[in-house]
């Protein structure tokens, strides 16, 4: 008789679903691809009970299975835990009702307990589970991994009270060795500084890493020290690190603390050497209390692997430096190691943990979520009035059009789960070209000049032009910053290289790509390779100020808005007149 295991993740943002059947990770999908609100939600005291419905439907329907079928589900809160910890913190300046005041958790954990019962009555006949939020993210980390034992670290804003933690994964049980509690929280501090610059506290940290790189720590004047700024008010300890919260004043609008040390609060973004200065000491002091982590944790378990979640596992910079600075010999990075990915996690946990199963429900790749076959597409086609072509060979005529400095967008196979495009929702460039990443900034995405972009590579090209370590397990999830070889490589993929300033060290955050995980866009990049001799392209999300696409539809309504060359949607090519 078969199991059947629901997860999901609504407590804050992120929101998302992951079915498991005996063991196997069916599929897995954000909210927000449905939605088309990035992040899916605000994280709000009143709205954890905002389930991720559509996600929810899509992951029964793909596996076949109805409602009465779900045996287990699984909700990454626990809001007991969450309230016990939070109830009688006092903190000055936090709004009436906010999180952080008695009433706002109150709130929060009423809230939380109506999304189980609204579980409940959807999946009558299972069992609903509320799991520790950290857990979760551990469980995303490891058991779907390779490693049979490995040492997890979890590094985000905050669960229940915890905002890291430190544990040993070792076959089907995880171990927690030790929690850092908020208010030191390495993702808070990334929030409040985005603000601070001028930057959505959601989509902002993600764009100070690649700010953050542009220069170095040291300020305009060249008498100012942002990374020793930071580290006035994040300091490394014995167990890990600790923030200033009277610094930071994270539950408060409250921004004067921080304007002695980084100037008045910016009411929009600012583009210019002092702000990226400041995000480049933000990012000099992660990666400071990332790899002093990592230590502690390799001291602790004496493990060979390290496996990493939450939403600060996505500084690929950081990534990097953690596995040429720690005794680690390997990395593994879960591809949505944000809170979308602690669906995964609840399940694995009621899997691994809370049923007693021997088996692990691994994966090797994140295509987990919606595909749509030729018909659908087809219809889609007529529908928007676009004509399209069907040629012999998708790949090579792609490869064609951007070896001649054509924009194409890609949708392909079923939908990345992730915050990162992997070759299949995704947007390619050539990455010779000088000028593509000013043009794919201004003209296609819409976006800060200063946003990077990353190439896709086959696994058997990295060396070309990237100094590639010995595992490359996080690069196959776009999750790690690779050194390029040298100048002259530098000069022949300008478009995917970041010159970083904090290093001196040009990079590349690669995605490698194997033929086993992607075969269809792993012919793409051979077919590249047979006309240019380098099997890579440049790849960016297929989207424009939204979430990726999801749907035929979506990615029609994007390429037509947008100044792209051409489009590979399934086994069809629509150029643009």
């Amino acid at each position: 008789m078969s199991t059947v295991i629901l997860g999901v993740n609504s407590a804050y943002h992120e929101s998302s679903a992951c079915l498991l059947k005996d063991g196997r990770i069916l599929s897995a999908v954000e909210e927000e691809r449905f939605n088309r609100v990035k992040h899916a939600k605000r994280s709000r005291v009143d709205n954890p009970d905002e389930l991720p419905w559509a996600s929810i439907e899509f992951v029964l329907a793909h596996a076949g299975v109805s409602p009465v079928d779900v045996d287990h589900v699984g909700f990454s809160l626990d809001p007991e835990l969450r309230l016990a910890a939070n109830r009688g913190l006092a903190e000055p300046g936090i709004a009436a009702g906010d999180f952080g005041t008695p009433e706002g958790e109150e709130t929060f954990a009423r809230h939380v307990r109506r999304a189980g019962s609204l579980l409940s009555e959807r999946f009558a006949k299972a069992e609903i589970h509320f799991l520790e939020h950290h857990l979760c993210h551990a469980a995303s980390a490891l058991f779907p991994s390779r490693h049979e034992r490995a040492a997890v670290l979890c590094v985000d804003g905050i669960g229940e009270q915890a905002s890291t933690w430190l544990g040993l994964g070792e076959g089907n049980t995880l171990t927690n060795l030790d929690k850092i509690d908020y208010p030191s929280s390495l993702g808070f501090v990334w929030e409040k500084i985005s603000e601070h610059l001028g930057f959505d506290t959601y989509s902002g940290p993600g764009k100070l890493m690649g700010y953050a790189c542009t220069t170095d720590p040291i300020g305009e004047s060249s008498a100012i020290d942002y990374a020793e700024r930071f580290r006035q008010v994040i300091r490394l300890t014995a167990r890990g690190f600790e923030v200033d919260n009277r610094v930071m004043r994270f539950r408060t609008p409250d921004f004067s603390g921080l304007e002695p040390l980084f100037g008045p609060r910016r009411l929009g973004v600012v583009d210019r050497y002092e702000e990226a200065s400041i995000a480049a000491g933000l990012q000099t002091v992660t990666e400071e209390v990332l790899v002093h982590l990592a230590r502690i944790l390799h001291a602790k378990t004496g493990a060979k692997a390290l496996c990493m979640a939450g939403g600060v596992a996505l500084n690929c910079v950081a990534n990097a430096r953690i596995l040429r600075e720690t005794p680690f010999e390997s990395l593994h990075v879960e591809s949505a190691a944000n809170d979308a990915g602690t669906a995964i996690g609840a399940a694995a946990v009621l899997w691994c943990q809370v049923l007693r199963n021997t088996s692990r429900p691994q994966l090797d790749h994140s295509y987990l979520g919606p595909e749509h076959g030729e018909a659908e597409i087809e219809r889609a086609l007529r529908a928007a009035g676009l004509p399209a072509q069907k040629p012999d060979d998708i790949a090579a005529d792609c490869a064609r059009l951007i070896l001649d400095g054509q924009v194409v967008a890609w949708f392909q196979g079923r939908l990345e789960f992730g915050p990162r495009a992997l070759g299949n929702r995704s947007i390619l460039a050539d990455p010779s070209r000088f000028d593509m990443r000013t043009r794919l900034n201004a003209k296609v995405k819409e976006r800060e000049s200063f946003r990077p972009f990353a190439p896709s590579v086959l696994v058997e090209d990295v060396g070309m032009h990237l100094s590639a370590p010995s595992d490359l397990d996080a690069a196959e999830y776009m999750l790690l910053a690779l050194p390029v070889r040298d100048l002259r490589a530098a000069q022949q993929i300008p478009a995917v290289v970041q010159e970083n300033g904090i290093t001196r060290i040009a990079t590349s955050r690669a995605h490698v790509v194997r033929e086993s995980a992607n075969p269809l866009y792993a012919r793409l990049l051979r077919e590249v390779r047979s006309r240019c001799g380098l099997g890579m392209v440049l790849n960016t999300s297929f989207n424009i100020s939204e979430p990726i696409v999801c749907t035929p539809e979506h990615a029609l309504c994007t390429f037509a808005k947008s100044r792209m060359d051409a489009l590979a949607i399934g086994p069809f090519l629509v150029r643009r007149p």
